[in-house]
């Protein structure tokens, strides 16, 4: 018998307004994170500042793993723009980073559309 339960994870959003997704993971000094119940809907739950990690086109290794941690209680990064070497180590911690420029709100659904689709093979 199929799991009847909803499912719930967070989504953390790179955002400098609240409104669009618009900042490059390692640039960001902001992420809106997001609480998701696939039946439910989402609603925000935090505003989590940090700091950027991007220094002029490279990075420090140690930084970008601390960055990193900092996102362990989320599924999913949103962002508008992905380094490989971030992509790689939010992968690693088993975090789904995707590039979706445009509001929080069609981010937010395709992400919601993916996680469905996911949970179909799982």
């Amino acid at each position: 018998m199929a799991d009847t339960k909803s499912k719930t994870y967070r989504i953390a959003v790179a955002s400098t307004d609240g409104e669009n997704v618009n900042q490059h993971y390692g640039r960001a000094t902001k992420f809106y994170i997001y609480s998701m119940d696939d039946e439910e809907g989402y609603d925000l739950v935090e505003e989590r500042n940090v700091e950027p990690v991007c220094m002029e086109g490279s990075h420090v290794v140690s930084k970008m793993e601390q960055s990193v941690l900092r996102f362990t209680d989320c599924r999913y990064i949103v962002v508008s723009r992905l380094g490989s070497s971030a992509g790689a180590a939010l992968s690693a911690r088993g975090i789904t980073a995707m590039e979706l420029p445009g509001t929080i709100d069609e981010a937010i659904l395709s992400v919601w559309k993916y996680n469905r689709v996911q949970g179909l093979f799982s």
